[in-house]
């Protein structure tokens, strides 16, 4: 087993996750954070462009620093969820709750 890989501390063994109570678009939205690439945070890569930074922090974007880290949106995220890892983010927050605050910082439309 890979433990370096960055996706092992989200999920350690990949299971089918039944996502469908949701629509589609919902379901690859949290498909795509949930293995941390998203075309907003990875399409750099392909346009070999410079990775984007955070416009209040000038941090590196990537899917940990919008749902954990970034301190602009940490009241709003309070109101949502208190965790301190990806991994802990999707066993313990209902599917729902994770795609009102992505929403609600503005992020599902770049998911």
């Amino acid at each position: 087993m890979d433990v370096s890989n960055k996706l092992h501390s989200v999920k350690p063994t990949v299971d089918y996750l039944n996502l469908s109570h949701l629509s589609r678009r919902d379901a690859v939205t949290l498909r795509r954070l949930r293995v941390g690439h998203t075309r907003f945070s990875h399409s750099y890569l392909l346009n070999r462009e410079d990775q984007p930074r955070c416009t209040f922090c000038d941090c590196a974007l990537t899917v940990v620093y919008m749902l954990l880290e970034c301190p602009h949106y940490s009241i709003v995220r309070q109101r949502y969820f208190s965790v301190k890892t990806l991994k802990d983010l999707f066993e313990t927050v209902k599917t729902d709750t994770i795609l009102v605050f992505i929403k609600k910082i503005g992020f599902y439309s770049r998911v």
